[in-house]
């Protein structure tokens, strides 16, 4: 038997990402998001906060960003970067070793499983929040978190998932079964 909860939000749990940009200052930012949705198979949308000034005006001004995906190896350093790092005085250039391809104010965290740079396509604001519309140009993946086919091996890079009712990270579990296949009925008559 389901019981009604309320009107509570119940697409939890969320991967939790890593928001690079570049600041005004011509320093990389970086800023730990868990509400990030895919809109179809070549964009996604991520939404902050109006209280990320600074992040939204980089997001706005730059047209460019990273998302990169956390694992339990980085997530102290993440939870740095939204706690302890928080702040338009507080240097976060120096948390994560990165680098920039040709999106050049688009930091690409190296020690993250999965990042992808990324164009801003459009930015929605709905009450407090900017909702941004992003398009890939470059996923870069450790290459230990490929699978054999050269595709992203997801329970290889473990990423960590952010819920939101309990205010907890939990690792994401083991590969239960093939998609498209697996809930296939065949009756032999």
């Amino acid at each position: 038997m389901q019981n009604e909860i309320g009107p509570v939000m119940g697409w939890y749990p969320m991967p939790t990402t890593l928001v690079g940009t570049v600041l005004e200052n011509g320093k990389a930012n970086f800023l730990p998001f868990a509400q990030v949705g895919v809109m179809d198979h070549g964009h996604f949308s991520i939404r902050m906060d109006q209280r990320h000034k600074l992040d939204n005006a980089a997001i706005e001004k730059n047209g460019v960003v990273s998302v990169g995906l956390v694992n339990q190896e980085i997530l102290k350093a993440v939870d740095d970067c939204g706690l302890v790092r928080a702040g338009k005085n507080v240097d976060k250039s120096d948390v994560f070793p990165y680098h920039f391809d040709e999106l050049e104010k688009a930091p690409v965290v190296e020690n993250a499983p999965v990042c992808m740079t990324c164009k801003m396509e459009q930015v929605v604001r709905v009450d407090i929040f900017y909702n941004f519309v992003l398009k890939p140009v470059h996923t870069c993946v450790q290459e230990e978190n490929l699978d054999e086919r050269g595709k992203i091996g997801y329970e290889k890079g473990k990423p960590v998932l952010f819920e939101f009712q309990s205010a907890q990270c939990l690792s994401m579990g083991k590969v239960l079964a093939p998609c498209w296949n697996y809930g296939r009925i065949t009756i032999n008559k």
